[in-house]
């Protein structure tokens, strides 16, 4: 059977409330352990957060950052009188990369459900129409508006610049003259969209029927309550951590 996409986003939701509402690394190590084996239950590409694994220099910047910000700890590198490496550092820095992966994992929940479906769950859940439209028009431009923008610098490679050679203070000229017919694009499929939208009557009654219909199951709810559960557990695992 199943779960209904209300489900997905309840999960999804109880994720990210925990992995923003916490900052003990052991807690959220213990949310991300946690969320591994929902998102194989989901079927979702674990490939997917060991791409993330490119960005490493970035999170050990982000660790030597905050050992600045975060002088907590004790100092493990330091340069005279300037301390470069703290432990509190290193815990905050972790801390960090551990919400991002879970924040990360509720998105890829969202990401493999049924498009249609999640923007009629939107609708189920009381949500006006016209945010619900808005968030389908994003979803569907998204991929038209990466793919003009790759045709524009393929097209420029084509012709034999290399934009990484350009020297620094003719970079900013350089993207610019290249996001100004973008946006000039943007703005005509935002007008041809809004008289489309006129002509076929949009808004003309107060509401609107869907060829398809979904709804919520007992393995539904069976699943929601075990997810809450889980949820009240970690909660009470970290106020005996404090």
């Amino acid at each position: 059977m199943r779960l209904d996409i209300r489900t997905k986003l309840f999960i999804a939701a109880i994720f990210s409330i925990l992995a923003l509402a916490y900052q003990d690394p052991r807690m959220l190590a213990a949310i991300f352990i946690l969320s591994l084996p929902v998102l194989a239950w989901f079927r979702v590409p674990l490939r997917a957060l060991a791409a993330l694994r490119k960005f490493i220099y970035l999170y050990l910047f982000l660790i030597l950052l905050q050992s600045f910000f975060v002088p907590g700890g004790e100092p493990l590198l330091t340069l005279g009188k300037l301390t470069l490496l703290t432990s509190g550092g290193i815990i905050y820095g972790l801390s960090i990369l551990l919400r991002f992966l879970i924040l990360a994992g509720a998105g890829l929940i969202l990401a493999q459900c049924n498009q249609a479906e999640l923007l009629l769950a939107l609708v189920k859940l009381r949500l006006p129409y016209e945010i619900v439209f808005m968030v389908q028009l994003g979803i569907r431009f998204i991929p038209v508006l990466t793919g003009e923008l790759q045709n524009m610098f393929n097209g420029i490679q084509l012709r034999g610049v290399d934009l990484r050679k350009i020297y620094k203070r003719k970079v900013l000229a350089v993207y610019v003259s290249l996001f100004t017919p973008l946006i000039y694009s943007i703005w005509q499929k935002a007008e041809k969209l809004s008289i489309l939208l006129e002509l076929r009557g949009f808004r003309l009654y107060p509401g609107r029927t869907y060829y398809r219909d979904i709804s919520l199951q007992s393995l539904d709810y069976a699943v929601m309550a075990l997810a809450l559960a889980a949820a009240a557990a970690l909660v009470y695992a970290g106020l005996l951590l404090k």
